[in-house]
């Protein structure tokens, strides 16, 4: 977490942005600070891993040969995996929704053979180079469908196994409760979170206002706040952090 509010090169003082997820390695966070942005850096989730979920993958990964493939859309599935130590000499070809799921499998040692290039779900669906493949897929209980139904479509094996399930904090962090009158940009980057914090912002009653400026990072993630009653000033073109900081300057300027 930095300080609430960050002169720009010109002077200007402008308000912060929350950006409600772990803070841990986050490069979104980085590039923002960089930008002179002050941020408010904590989540409003928690992760649950589910019972039984890891065996499975072990099972399914023992049994996997060279034209098998692991799908992975989540950076926190490959830490869990990895974690486990089921990233270790895999037999495998693997796929990352996008580049930071990516970079999280490189940095775990892992060899990518396929990065779409719409880092989504859909746009791994379109880009997928195997049909009638074997295909595991971790992922967040939370997660979509996109992926296996269009997988599936492709007459792909799909085994989805639920590692992990997000659920919102207790209450409102005191530090972003204590900060909302003031910030001017809400950087949400996922579904789940975007239920939380609008579940934890009611709970503590207190209101969105019109200069708090929801980013979608992402069109499921703009659907999302739509539906809650926040619709998105903006969403970013993709899911970096160049391109939300990019989102974030363009209803701060």
């Amino acid at each position: 977490m930095t300080s609430m509010v960050s002169p720009t090169d010109a002077g200007i003082i402008r308000p912060p942005v929350l950006l409600p997820r772990d803070s841990a390695g986050d490069r979104i966070g980085a590039a923002l600070k960089h930008a002179g942005l002050g941020v408010i850096h904590h989540p409003v989730t928690r992760t649950v891993e589910l019972d039984g979920a890891l065996p499975r993958v072990s099972q399914w990964l023992e049994g996997a040969g060279p034209q098998d493939w692991l799908v992975l859309t989540s950076r926190r599935a490959v830490e869990q995996l990895d974690a486990a130590g089921l990233l270790k000499q895999i037999a495998v070809r693997v796929a990352a929704v996008g580049r930071a799921t990516g970079a999280a499998l490189a940095g775990a040692g892992v060899d990518v053979d396929l990065v779409p290039r719409d880092q989504s779900g859909a746009g791994l669906v379109t880009d997928w180079p195997d049909p009638g493949a074997r295909v595991l897929l971790p992922v967040s209980q939370l997660a979509a469908d996109t992926v296996p139904e269009g997988l599936t479509a492709q007459d792909c094996r799909v085994t989805r196994v639920d590692l992990y399930t997000t659920e919102p904090l207790d209450a409102l962090p005191p530090v972003i409760a204590q900060a909302w009158p003031a910030i001017g940009a809400v950087v949400v980057t996922s579904s789940s979170i975007a239920r939380a914090l609008d579940r934890l912002v009611t709970g503590a009653g207190l209101v969105w206002k019109a200069h708090q400026h929801p980013i979608a990072m992402g069109r499921p993630t703009a659907r999302t706040l739509e539906e809650l009653g926040h619709p998105a000033s903006a969403i970013a073109a993709e899911p970096t952090p160049e391109a939300i900081l990019t989102a974030v300057e363009s209803v701060l300027s």
